[in-house]
Formats: structure tokens, sequence, C-alpha cells
């Protein structure tokens, strides 16, 4: 029976290790997998084979090394060697310069190391309280020990996950993942290892609430870091919100006084006519050719938008095309924005950001000697039966180096197409789209193309 409980309780805590690990890196820290799903396969795969290798191994390798002061199990060999080949491989299913990949997930494994330290240490002490005699029940404890420790460990990457998700959902910075590698291995040292403790306790449930403590520190601080990221979130929020206003206020005095323009045009029109009807009687060919393009200057400047069907869109379009044409730029739009929804702060981020790009591209000096026909910029909207894309191409200077969809940033890239990409991706996230770019040769230079397909 005894051996019965040892056996099953070895494979707990290379499956806690392994499993850990892998949520940690991925769930709490926020690093990518390039297949998030074949990634926990795996990992679950090498945490059950690890377990039962481990049970082998101290079935038929009780020690593989003996001396008077060490002994070195067959399960605690094959159990370190399965552990590095899942952290080898897992390395590699990383997104991520190499180094940066191999120094987070060494982070990781330290962090989770301490945790699970600490959890044990808390667990063994409890344990102690109970001044188990018998060795069945001490293998028994031991198991429930085991376990016990999994699910705390568990439950505390979930926790620590949740507080992040909402409003701290990006990677946690290689400085600050170092931190609290750091705090948690200085808690080991100084607490939980009772030989160098230089903490001194009393009394048996001391430390345990001490340790404990610890970790509410270090929930504490991600939860003070989510909240910080929330009023961030807030305060851009706030600052799209006043620019979107700003941008419907332009665009609705623009409608206002072009509206009035073409009442004023009309009431005119009578008097037009006439003038135009005695220059033609009259001969004067030039002249009513003057006063024909006259007017026609003068209803160019009454059109204020393309009407795609959505009055944000509109009013967004109708502020972007002046600034393009102050730039000697052409702004054109095509189709229009039917059976989706889409949010004000949404539209603002996507379509806004997405002509800002492109004026600021095609804005570039070097592209001061381009034919007018090329200096334009071509939004478009399309509708179909499975999705709806917002299309924007623009002239560019440089190729800029895309890599699985992505803009590899750069200080002339940035300068060129950086500006707003996260808030155009992000926003088509909380569409259920995706953002892709492209960028392709042309005789003039190069034609860049940003599409947000929702």
């Amino acid at each position: 029976m005894n051996n019965i409980y040892t056996l099953l309780a070895l494979p707990v805590f290379p499956f806690t290790v392994i499993m850990s690990l892998t949520y940690a890196v991925n769930g709490v820290f926020k690093y990518e997998f390039k297949n998030k799903k074949a990634a926990y396969i795996f990992s679950l795969a090498m945490a059950v084979v690890t377990g039962i290798a481990g049970d082998i191994g101290y079935i038929l390798f009780p020690s593989l090394y003996e001396t008077e002061n060490l002994v070195i199990d067959g399960e605690v060999v094959i159990r370190l060697i399965l552990t590095f080949i899942h952290f080898v491989v897992l390395l590699f299913m990383l997104r991520g310069k190499f180094w940066k990949r191999l120094l987070a997930l060494f982070l990781t494994n330290e962090t989770i190391g301490s945790l699970i330290h600490i959890f044990e240490d808390v667990e063994f002490r409890l344990v102690d309280l109970f001044n188990l005699e018998n060795e069945s029940d001490q293998k028994l404890g031991a198991l429930i020990l085991e376990l016990t420790t999994m699910t705390l460990v568990f439950l505390f990457l979930f926790i620590i996950a949740r507080i992040r998700r909402k409003n701290d959902n990006t990677p946690l910075s290689l400085p600050v993942l170092g931190v609290v590698t750091v705090f948690m291995l200085l808690t080991n040292s100084f607490i939980a290892d009772e030989l160098y403790s230089p903490v001194v306790v009393d009394t048996d449930i001391s430390r345990p609430l001490l340790l404990m403590l610890i970790l509410v520190t270090l929930g504490l601080f991600f939860f003070l870091r989510s909240t910080s990221k929330e009023r961030d979130s807030l305060k851009q929020l706030n600052k799209i919100n006043e620019e979107l206003m700003d941008t419907q206020t332009k665009y609705f005095e623009a409608s206002a006084k072009a509206d009035s323009e073409i009442r004023s045009m009309r009431h005119d029109m009578r008097n037009n006519t006439q003038v135009l009807m005695l220059l033609l009687e009259s001969g004067e060919y030039d002249k009513m050719r003057d006063y024909l393009e006259e007017m026609s200057e003068g209803l160019a400047g009454t059109n204020v938008s393309s009407h795609t069907g959505d009055v944000i869109a509109d009013a967004i379009i109708a502020d972007k095309k002046k600034r393009a044409a102050s730039s000697g730029i052409a702004l054109n739009v095509t189709g229009a924005i039917t059976d989706v929804e889409i949010s004000p702060v949404n539209m603002c981020k996507m379509l806004g950001n997405l002509l800002d790009n492109a004026i600021e591209a095609a804005s570039d000096p070097g592209l001061n000697e381009l034919a007018e026909e090329y200096r334009v910029i071509d939004l478009q909207f399309k509708h179909t039966e499975n999705f709806f894309m917002i299309s924007v191409t623009n002239p560019c200077v440089d190729h800029p180096k895309i890599k699985d969809g992505k803009i590899v940033t750069s200080k002339s890239d940035k300068k060129n197409h950086g500006f707003g990409i996260s808030n155009i991706r992000s926003a088509a996230e909380d569409c259920g789209g995706e953002l892709s770019v492209s960028c392709e040769e042309k005789p003039f230079g190069f034609l860049f193309r940003a599409e947000v397909i929702i």
C-alpha cells in the first residue's frame, strides 16, 4: 500500500512543473506560442510521459548513484532529462528573438520553481501539525500534499491570469519578469529555506502565514499594475472620444456650410441662367467659360464627404480629405458600410489611424516628384456574404519590413506606417476581425496596402 501511494505521488510533481511552466509563460506572462494548441498538447503529453517514466525509474533504478552523503534516484534522473527536453522544445515553440525566448522561459521556470517551493513549505509545516507517525499515513499525507500543492499552484496562476486578462493583456516585459523572479528567489532564500534563513520564526504556523503573505503581496503587485493599465486605457479612450467629437463637430459644421451654399446657389440659379443666356446670345464664349468655371469651383467646395452610410465614417473621411488635400494628395472613396456593426470608438481607431498612416506615408518628401495620378490614397469598403473589408492603399518611398503580416518596427518604417498600427489591430480584434498589411513594388515606387477584414 505504501508503494502505491508513492507511485501515485511521484508523477504529480513533474506534472505540476511542466504544465505550470507552459501555462505561466503563455497564460500569465502572455508570451505567444507559434501554435498555442500544439504547445499545450505537447506539454500535457510530456507531463504524462515524465510521470510514468519517473515511476518506472523509481521501480527499476531506486539508486543509480550512491555515496556516503549522496543518493541519486533513477526517478530523479529521468525526470530531469525529460523536463529539460520539454524546456528546449518549448523554447523553439515560442515567438520572438531567441535570446528573449530563452530569458523569458528561464525566468518563468525559476519563478514557478520558487512558487512550488513556497507552497510545499507551507504544506509540509501544516502536515507536521498533525504529527503522523504511521508510515502508511505519512505516505498518504505525502500524496495529499502533492495534489494540494499542484491545485494551489494552478489556482494562484489562474488568479494572476484573471487579474491581467482585461487591462494588462500584453507580454510582461523582461525587466519586470526579472524583478518578479528575483523577488520569488529571495523569498525562498530568506524565508522558505530553513537551513540558510536569517528570519527567525518561533512557531510552526508563523512561517506559512509569512509565506502566504508574500504571495498575497505578489498578487497585489499584479492587481495594481492592471489597474494602472486600466487608467491608461481610459485616458486613451477619453482622448479618442475627444478626437471623435471634434471630428464630428467639424463635419457637421462643414455639412451645414455646404447646405447653406447649395441653397444660396439654388436661389441664384435663375440669375445665373439669365447671365449665361445673355453671354450665349452675345457670343461672349470666353466670358461664358470663365463664369461656368467659377460656378464649378463653388459646387466642388460643397462636396464634404462620400456618403458611406455611416455618419462617423463620413465625418472621419471629410476631415482626412482636407488634410490630404493640403499635402497635394487625393483621397478617393468607393463602396459603402452595410450589414456590419462597428462602434464609433473602433471606427475612429481603425479608419482614422488607417488614413493617418496613409497620409503620413504619401506626404513623404521623397514622393514630391511623383506624378499627380499616383499621389492618390484609395479607400474601399467591400462587403460579401462572408466578410466586410476596409482597404486602404497608398504610395510610399520604401518597402517596410513585413513579417507574418505585421510591420517590423524600425525608425524609417515607423515614420511611414508605425503610428496606430497596434490600435488598428486591437480595434479589428474587438470587432472579431484582423488586420493584414502588404507592400508591392510599382513603376513609381511602392504601393502599401492595409486591410481590415471583419
